[in-house]
């Protein structure tokens, strides 16, 4: 898709560089799907890295947590908020232990989780 989007860039505007700065777009724009996330649940809070990114949420800012079938929700939220994808952080379960993952994000969240 990034070559054929610089070949169009390339063959209607005539500027080499515009369509290597397609191809650097399109990368930075889809890089979340295919670099690596790592994540770390200890007594600090729950810690995202995803190259070159790193994001914290500490235990006492998080006030929810909902869970799905592939992933859960921390949010500092008490109440689901158009902000929860902003100000939250989703967290894959992708290959992880399922059942412990929300054991231990509840148990830190406090009974009060959803």
């Amino acid at each position: 898709m990034a070559l054929l989007s610089a070949w169009a860039v390339l063959v209607t505007l005539e500027a080499p560089w515009l369509a290597a700065l397609a191809v650097v777009m399109i990368a930075a724009a889809v890089a979340p799907f295919w670099l690596p996330t790592r994540y770390r649940i200890d007594d600090g809070g729950i810690e995202e890295r995803r190259w070159p990114r790193r994001r914290r949420r500490s235990w006492p800012e998080l006030r929810r947590v909902e869970v799905g079938p592939r992933a859960l929700l921390v949010s500092p939220f008490a109440r689901p908020s158009w902000l929860d994808r902003y100000r939250g952080m989703v967290v894959m379960f992708d290959g992880g232990d399922r059942a412990a993952i929300v054991a231990a994000v509840r148990a830190r969240i406090g009974e009060g989780a959803a």
